[in-house]
């Protein structure tokens, strides 16, 4: 069973511009679906009087001429935010995540780290049945 697309909003896409997102897109014609990096330059809303389906404007980043190109909304299975690229093109990317922004984990860590009682990985030892 295929994952379904996912549904942008104009407020969560204008919040990818400027950002560098891995993106996976799906054709019903095409049995795989195709994985790119990209640079979001913009998005394209269609206004009631101007027919069309909403896009980014993204450059990906193998590219050549460094010219954008249309990535449909509803052909995007899968977005996720890049948080940095290294010079081997390489990224450490973020689950997949509503907005770019989104908050950190909320996890609970021990108050005092590196102590006798709590090692510096947070671990206390201790075996939970």
């Amino acid at each position: 069973m295929r994952k379904p697309r996912i549904q942008l909003d104009a407020a969560t896409a204008l919040s990818y511009v400027g950002k560098t997102v891995l993106v996976e897109s799906v054709w019903d014609a095409e049995p795989e679906s195709f994985w790119q990096c990209v640079r979001i330059v913009g998005v394209l809303l269609p206004a009631p009087d101007m027919p069309g389906a909403p896009c980014f404007l993204g450059v990906e980043l193998s590219s050549s001429t460094q010219e954008p190109s249309e990535i449909y909304f509803h052909t995007i299975r899968t977005i996720r935010a890049m948080r940095h690229r290294d010079r081997r093109g390489s990224g450490n990317v973020l689950d997949r995540v509503a907005l770019p922004n989104s908050a950190r984990s909320r996890a609970a860590l021990p108050a005092r780290r590196n102590s006798s009682t709590v090692p510096s990985n947070g671990s206390t030892g201790a075996a939970h049945p």
